[in-house]
């Protein structure tokens, strides 16, 4: 690792700590009263993006989130998520999954594919990203696609869906399907490449045993 590498994570370690700690402290203060969900969003999103005050975002948010609010869910989730508090994080992301939301589908998905928060469970990410699929959700189409093209989740390996779908996304617009498209390119490449190289070798061995 170089050491700027190594200096980047530092950074991303020390940026956890201080929103782990600052996080507590929220977590630790009074509830105050809620003028309802969208409003408490409205309140978390100015302190956090605008003002960069996670203490005074997380109460507004935590309320509006335990209300319903998807937005806000998605968005406590995230702050949890990167401070690690990553049980809490599947709480949100779960609720925010549960109520339809792809975003939150895909993000639980993400979860039990890494086993944080939750035992790793690559048979329940493949059921919430379908369901963010079944609602053409974009990014879950890309998963499904890598899936395809590396056998991951169960999916059998198979390179001309892999590319089908790279290019459905990429018809819709996702841009980024443009790598995935390269990948299957260069992994067809690959598997020739072996396979011709499997070939000659064995060409070669029976000209010499004649």
């Amino acid at each position: 690792m170089s050491s700027k590498d190594t200096l980047i994570m530092e950074k991303k370690r020390s940026h956890r700590l201080v929103v782990t700690t600052v996080l507590a402290i929220a977590l630790m203060l009074p509830l105050t009263a809620s003028a309802g969900p969208e409003e408490d969003y409205q309140e978390g999103v100015a302190a956090y993006r605008e003002r960069n005050d996670i203490v005074g975002a997380i109460q507004p948010l935590t309320r509006a989130a335990d209300a319903g609010h998807i937005e806000a869910q998605l968005l406590i989730g995230y702050i949890h998520d990167w401070s690690e508090e990553n049980e809490a994080s599947v709480r949100y992301y779960r609720m925010a999954a549960e109520a339809g939301d792809p975003r939150g589908q895909m993000e639980l998905a993400r979860m039990y594919l890494s086993g944080e928060g939750v035992d790793k469970d690559s048979a329940t990410a493949r059921t919430w990203i379908e369901k963010a699929r079944d609602q053409d959700y974009i990014p879950a189409t890309i998963q499904i696609a890598y899936a395809h093209l590396s056998g991951a989740m169960d999916y059998p390996k198979d390179y001309a869906q892999a590319r089908a779908l790279f290019q459905q996304a990429l018809d819709q617009g996702y841009e980024q399907a443009r790598s995935g498209l390269a990948a299957v390119d260069r992994v067809e490449a690959a598997e020739r490449a072996a396979a011709e190289k499997a070939a000659a070798a064995k060409e070669s061995s029976q000209k010499a045993t004649k």
